[in-house]
């Protein structure tokens, strides 16, 4: 498929109003930006600087939700601004007997991606609409290139998306990672940042996604406290919305709720983390330079 500049045939949904400000705003330091608390490795409490800017990169929608809808929360209660970017509109994410076409799959995925994230303030909401189960078939330069025009209208703090475990092994999440590492290190505007799982998160829920068969490939690796770069810990506030976050995928969320259970589900979903790229994996997609560049900025 042929894909066009972004925002100009993006479908893109946001609030001219902050794009105005992306373009002429300063971007002040992250350091003026404080949201918490959340807990250090030591069961500390702890205040940790929020970016000012983040942009969430992601295959599907509802990856976002799961990943990083407290980051997200967070930033926007503090003031920041949040864009959030599909790469795929989700419209495999049905049962086999789902008897709606493909087009309103799309059209309802999309709508409920606008909804969840208005239960947490973020109008800036883009679809680049490539098939769910094909993201690594698309042609990379082209979608990098609306990508980098993205980040590069944005000019995020932080840059957030998949590693190159995409989590739960989904290939359209390993693509992911690989065309929005490649988009971030075009501009190298700010952080980039890979959200991951802690060791000790795994070990506490890993009989359950045994029994329910979560992860499509291995199990991700799990990172100790000290490999993390944030660790949120969502207070019962934050977890609420997150909760309504979540509802709004109902056509994705309603199923796994059930099979948790609401009490486990609210655990479950009530820690976020995020970690920088290592030298290796920039390497594997020819960002490394950027991320020095980024690092001395």
């Amino acid at each position: 498929m042929t894909i066009t500049p972004a925002c100009q045939d993006l479908q893109c949904t946001h609030d001219k109003e902050a794009a105005m400000r992306h373009d002429h705003t300063p971007i002040p330091s992250t350091g003026q930006l404080i949201v918490g608390p959340t807990t250090g490795p030591d069961h500390t409490t702890v205040y940790l600087s929020a970016p000012r800017r983040v942009l969430g990169i992601w295959a599907h929608p509802d990856d976002e939700a799961y990943l990083s809808a407290g980051l997200m929360d967070r930033v926007v209660r503090a003031g920041g601004d949040v864009t959030v970017v599909a790469l795929s509109d989700g419209e495999a994410g049905f049962p086999a007997d789902d008897a709606r076409s493909i087009g309103v799959r799309r059209t309802l995925r999309r709508t409920e991606l606008r909804a969840a994230m208005s239960e947490i303030g973020v109008a800036d909401v883009r679809f680049v609409g490539l098939p769910d189960g094909g993201v690594d078939e698309a042609d990379p330069a082209s979608i990098t290139e609306v990508l980098a025009g993205i980040v590069a209208h944005v000019r995020p703090d932080v840059t957030v998306t998949f590693g190159p475990d995409g989590i739960t092994g989904h290939l359209d999440h390993v693509a992911c990672w690989r065309l929005a590492t490649e988009a971030w290190s075009r501009e190298a505007h700010g952080q980039l940042w890979y959200a991951t799982k802690t060791e000790s998160w795994l070990d506490e829920w890993r009989t359950l996604h045994d029994r329910l068969g979560l992860w499509m490939s291995e199990e991700p690796t799990g990172l100790s406290e000290a490999d993390i770069r944030t660790r949120i810990r969502l207070d019962t506030g934050e977890l609420d919305r997150k909760r309504r976050v979540l509802d709004g995928h109902a056509s994705q969320t309603a199923a796994v709720v059930a099979a948790f259970g609401e009490d486990d589900y609210r655990r479950w979903i009530a820690e976020e983390a995020f970690r920088l790229p290592t030298q290796a994996e920039l390497a594997e997609t020819g960002a490394h330079r950027a991320f020095a560049r980024s690092a001395l900025a």
